[in-house]
């Protein structure tokens, strides 16, 4: 699904690869959990592919948008459409939810697009 032809797809590309790995981060996160069952999420729910790509093309044509508009990225849309929409919109207990929404606050932010950033 991520080839040098979509990393190359959204300027800047420095930012736009660290998105998409930090999207990717989550979704493997997330798909590893499943694995766990009532100790990986509360209820065991069928993420897929599918919220990965639609996560993306949001973020795609978010980074687009802002770019043409030379305006900041709004965080707290990428969050909430990543981590309430894309992913929770399957998501019925409170506790993955809450899980889910801090995953999104620690990954989905400015700070990844730092050199030294790390991820746990």
């Amino acid at each position: 699904m991520v080839n040098q032809d979509f990393l190359e797809k959204v300027e800047p590309y420095d930012k736009w690869r660290s998105l998409v790995f930090s999207i990717c981060f989550l979704h493997s996160c997330v798909q590893e959990r499943r694995k766990f069952g009532a100790l990986g999420f509360c209820i065991a729910y069928e993420f897929n592919n599918a919220d990965l790509e639609a996560s993306m093309l949001f973020i795609d044509k978010h980074m687009t948008s802002c770019q043409a508009t030379n305006s900041a990225y709004s965080w707290n849309a990428i969050q909430y459409m990543v981590g309430e929409v894309q992913y929770g919109g399957r998501i019925t207990d409170n506790l993955d939810r809450e899980l889910f929404s801090a995953y999104c606050t620690i990954w989905l932010t400015d700070s990844v697009f730092q050199q030294n950033y790390c991820f746990n």
